[in-house]
């Protein structure tokens, strides 16, 4: 059997050789596309993969596709001159890259590109302005990468197709990308929100980027975009794509052409949780997954690759973001009913030194209860991708039509040891947050929309009621006596008639433990409209948001 791989993704170089190596007697190319954005043959590639009937082709460059006749048109680079190579199978592993920013002189001035893991990795600050263009997964690295480095300052101009979304693009809830968003101006990180990229201009050696509010003097520029995959190729040749052009793919990576497949950036997958496809950029972290489903593809064998859940994990100083599993947007998009619960709470026992306040938000369908999604933020990456990659174990992990509810991580077994979590851990109390809001209690509002309604409070439609001890609430009732009220949670029940009938009740504490406990005692009184602030005044601060 003679394969010919069109691009080096690493799922689809690994898959080849796997292959060859259980069935040594067939044959492999490796091709380049004619018009590719990716790096070509790295050294790196060429030492693992030589010598293991993997043939690279350093002169040759794929141009056309016939899927009929199973031959791939291809064009010699010295002499221009085309040609035909036959295959018996065909592997797409093209990759995927940053899309173009699309506007006047992008090319005509030097600028890195991250598009991957990699690419943050090999980034390097320059020692001035450093201006990061695009959103999403993407946009994350690259800061990240800039802030390790120490060296100039950073802005952030969001841009794309979801630039009107919150630039952290679909990762995070917007609560959480508030949260994000305010720690990375709380670093010295400058966040153009309200900007729109007009153009980039070069020329003696200084580069400018121009939006309709500003002109910025920049050292580096950085493109960040949202990933493209580079399938023309494919869409030329008749095969199907999904709306965003990645190949689509079934469980066996095979796509709607004969004897074809694909996997890596360039490919749209399965997916566990949702009848979308999963983008390839999607699931970065499963090339090895992807190799094991196209060896056992090409050599003819059941192959069942379906996404993973995606769990991704990324650092901004001294803070940590993570998630695994769909967004409420994400599984809003995928036809769920989705709800989300915040808990705030130590990421070990509160004693200990090293305790920290770990957020997260755990995803989950208001019909059932299934889990669908979970994110969260903390100083300690370790200890957020240990609760994290819990979930995304429980997510991966079901048989059949059985999945995960909010009752089994509420009852999830964490090793309870006082410096690595506490008797009752934050997974197990966001667990329980969800149960109740599902029966019908803990209902509450997230920062953003406190900070609006806290804007509007002249309108008197809301009670702002305290249920701290007065040592935490004492600064506020100071600061706004016509609109904030104090009630102990210990003392509410017996102090009800302090409270006028009017109005809605928006309970505070710290971080939501207590106001849910005055909700329940607010509840059984006949006041079923209170609300309390999810994550209390801890969230508010995350979320900068002032009273």
């Amino acid at each position: 059997m003679r394969i010919l791989l069109i691009g080096t993704d690493e799922p689809g170089l690994l898959g080849v050789a796997r292959h060859l190596e259980a069935r040594p007697e067939d044959t492999a190319m490796v091709l380049y596309p004619e018009f590719n954005p990716l790096p070509e043959f790295s050294c790196m590639t060429l030492e693992r993969l030589l010598g293991k009937g993997i043939e690279f082709s350093e002169s040759i460059r794929a141009c056309g596709l016939d899927t009929s006749s199973r031959t791939v048109l291809v064009r010699h680079s010295h002499t221009g001159r085309e040609s035909s190579l036959d295959y018996d199978t065909l592997v797409f592993a093209t990759g995927s890259a940053p899309a173009t920013l699309d506007v006047p002189g992008e090319f005509l001035v030097p600028m890195a590109r991250v598009g991957c893991q990699a690419d943050a990795a090999r980034l390097r600050a320059a020692d001035g302005v450093n201006v990061v263009i695009g959103s999403g997964m993407h946009l994350l690295l690259a800061v990240s990468s800039l802030m390790t480095q120490n060296l100039g300052t950073i802005e952030i101009i969001p841009h794309g197709e979801d630039r009107n979304e919150k630039h952290q693009g679909c990762l995070l809830s917007d609560t959480l990308s508030g949260m994000v968003r305010h720690h990375l101006t709380q670093c010295g990180v400058t966040i153009h929100a309200h900007d729109t990229l007009k153009a980039i201009e070069g020329g003696s050696g200084a580069v400018r980027v121009v939006t309709d509010r500003r002109v910025i003097d920049c050292a580096r520029v950085v493109n960040a975009m949202p990933a493209a995959p580079v399938t023309y190729l494919a869409a030329d040749a008749g095969i199907t794509l999904d709306p965003a052009g990645h190949i689509l793919t079934d469980t066996q990576l095979a796509a709607s052409a004969g004897n074809v497949f694909a996997c890596g950036g360039c490919a749209a997958f399965v997916g566990r949780d949702c009848q979308q496809p999963v983008p390839g950029s999607a699931v970065a972290a499963t090339p090895k997954a992807q190799a094991r489903a196209l060896a056992a593809a090409l050599s003819g064998e059941i192959a069942d690759f379906r996404a993973t859940a995606g769990a991704w994990s990324i650092t901004f100083g001294d803070l940590t973001a993570a998630g695994t599993g769909l967004t409420p947007d994400q599984a809003r998009q995928c036809g769920f009913s989705p709800l989300s619960a915040l808990a705030i709470q130590f990421d070990r026992a509160h004693f200990m030194p090293d305790a920290s306040l770990m957020t997260l938000e755990l995803v989950f369908d208001s019909r059932d209860g299934r889990v669908l999604g979970i994110q969260g933020l903390g100083p300690s990456a370790d200890a957020l991708a240990g609760r994290i990659s819990a979930v995304s174990a429980l997510l991966a992990a079901r048989t059949g039509d059985g999945h995960p509810t909010v009752h089994d991580v509420a009852n999830l077994e964490i090793a309870y040891s006082p410096p690595f979590a506490s008797a009752m851990d934050v997974l197990n109390t966001v667990g329980n947050v969800a149960a109740n809001i599902l029966d019908g209690i803990g209902q509450g509002v997230t920062a953003q929309e406190f900070d609006r309604i806290w804007r509007e409070r002249e309108s008197g439609e809301n009670l702002f009621l305290d249920c701290r001890e007065l040592g935490n609430a004492a600064p506020y009732l100071e600061r706004h006596p016509d609109h904030w009220r104090h009630i102990p949670q210990g003392e509410l029940a017996k102090r009800m008639a302090e409270l006028p009938r009017d109005g809605r009740i928006v309970i505070i504490c710290n971080t939501g433990v207590r106001a849910y406990e005055a909700q329940v005692t607010l509840k059984h009184a006949g006041r079923g409209d209170a609300v309390i602030v999810e994550g209390g005044m801890t969230a508010l601060r995350q979320s900068g948001v002032e009273v």
